[in-house]
């Protein structure tokens, strides 16, 4: 029987060749889903049949029309950012401090009232059952991650300016609620804002910049039409590449700037010379000096480390006055869970 999950649309696996005749055709108006996106076979990325690619590779570039995965020509948007800003509703960009204090106030109390309901009945007085509380402390763990995603985006709202008209308040609620989830607040509104402003770039991003091909299979020792024979059917490596992430991700991206740009030789002021990511090369959101930064946001990076500081302090005297294991149910795996829904 013939699957019918990805509807067939011989149009849509298109070889070298019939990308370049496409190139020189009307735009497809083909009705097409995501689910419908192409994906090379093993068969049409093996050295034999490269020579396909080289005998149109000229023709190709000579083309001037950029094109989508489907063959439709792709063009610019004929709007502008302010086009987007006059569609949305003003009150949208009312800021209301006393509503933003309440929302910290409430998350806050949710996580003060979840933490004394399950320290007081979740106990072996209570539930003699050790599965039954372990699951139970897990459901906790569970609950708390999701109060603490709460508190860490009003955070991300400060950073953002967008909690409070006042910038004291901002900064200020924005410092004390990052420190407490182990985020350096300045070092991150900083890398953030420059995020937004180059989203999409490859060489700009503060964030999110993809490998190409060429690195990625440079990293694994193949060649580049390997790839996708590689990658079609990796369940398992696909599972632990999630895992790690979802664990790491994020503090990897703090102390080594994974996932972010390395062209920090670009940095204004001269500071990325012979910098690449790394976890020893001082590209990272606690360093002053940092090329993710400029010389005047040392003050800020010190001052989001002593937050940092702070809440480690307090971490390790919870270990040592009730023991490693409480703290780690009581803050750490819940903290695994906001890192998680991030």
């Amino acid at each position: 029987m013939a699957s019918t999950a990805v509807p067939r649309r011989d149009g849509l696996r298109r070889t070298a060749a019939a990308a370049a005749a496409a190139a020189d055709s009307s735009p497809s108006t083909a009705d097409v889903s995501p689910t419908d996106s192409p994906r090379q076979s093993p068969s049409t990325t093996s050295l034999s049949s490269m020579s396909s690619v080289d005998d149109v590779s000229a023709t190709e570039t000579k083309s001037t029309k950029l094109l989508d995965t489907y063959g439709n020509e792709f063009q610019l948007p004929n709007y502008a950012m302010g086009d987007i800003i006059r569609a949305i509703p003003k009150e949208c960009f009312k800021r209301n401090t006393a509503l933003g204090l309440y929302y910290v106030a409430r998350d806050l109390t949710c996580l003060a009232t979840t933490f004394a309901l399950f320290h007081t009945f979740v106990t072996p007085e209570n539930i003699p059952s050790t599965p039954a509380r372990a699951v139970l402390w897990a459901v906790y763990t569970a609950i708390q991650g999701l109060f603490g995603t709460g508190l860490w985006v009003l955070a991300h709202e400060c950073g953002h300016q967008a909690f409070s008209p006042s910038k004291i308040v901002n900064d200020t609620v924005g410092w004390v609620c990052h420190s407490a989830l182990l985020v350096p607040y300045f070092s991150w509104k900083i890398s953030h804002g420059k995020h937004h402003k180059a989203t999409g770039n490859m060489e700009k991003d503060m964030v999110f910049v993809p490998k190409s091909r060429e690195v990625y299979a440079g990293r694994i020792s193949k060649f580049v039409h390997e790839l996708d024979e590689l990658t079609e059917e990796t369940p398992i490596a696909t599972l632990l590449h999630l895992v790690g992430q979802q664990l790491a991700g994020w503090w990897l991206y703090l102390i080594a700037n994974v996932t972010g740009h390395d062209h920090h030789e670009n940095q204004k002021e001269g500071r990325g010379k012979g910098k690449k990511n790394g976890y020893t090369t001082g590209v990272n959101h606690f360093n002053p000096a940092s090329p993710l930064y400029e010389a005047k946001d040392a003050k800020l990076i010190v001052l989001s480390d002593i937050g940092v500081a702070l809440t480690i302090s307090a971490l390790v005297w919870i270990s040592r006055t009730y023991g490693v294991s409480n703290m780690l149910v009581w803050y750490f795996v819940p903290y695994l869970w906001v890192n998680h829904w991030l």
